[in-house]
């Protein structure tokens, strides 16, 4: 299981500042693995895809925005 996340996505709800969920991706092995969380709550849960482009397609489909620098 690797430690360092590829990427950054935050869902931000309109007209708010502050994220209501944060997520990363991780690449395990010959997968990738999305793990998110709610803010308020602090519960992290994990997504496993096959490819890249489906993890970023799903956490666009969730309304997560890309934040990576």
């Amino acid at each position: 299981m690797t430690t360092t996340a590829i990427d950054v996505w935050l869902r931000i709800p309109d007209g708010e500042e502050e994220s209501e969920a944060e997520a990363n991706t991780y690449r395990d092995g010959d997968t990738y693995r999305v793990d998110w969380y709610l803010s308020a709550v602090g519960l992290v849960k994990s997504r496993t895809f096959t490819t890249y482009a489906d993890a970023c397609a799903w956490l666009e489909s969730e309304g997560f925005a890309d934040y990576s620098a």
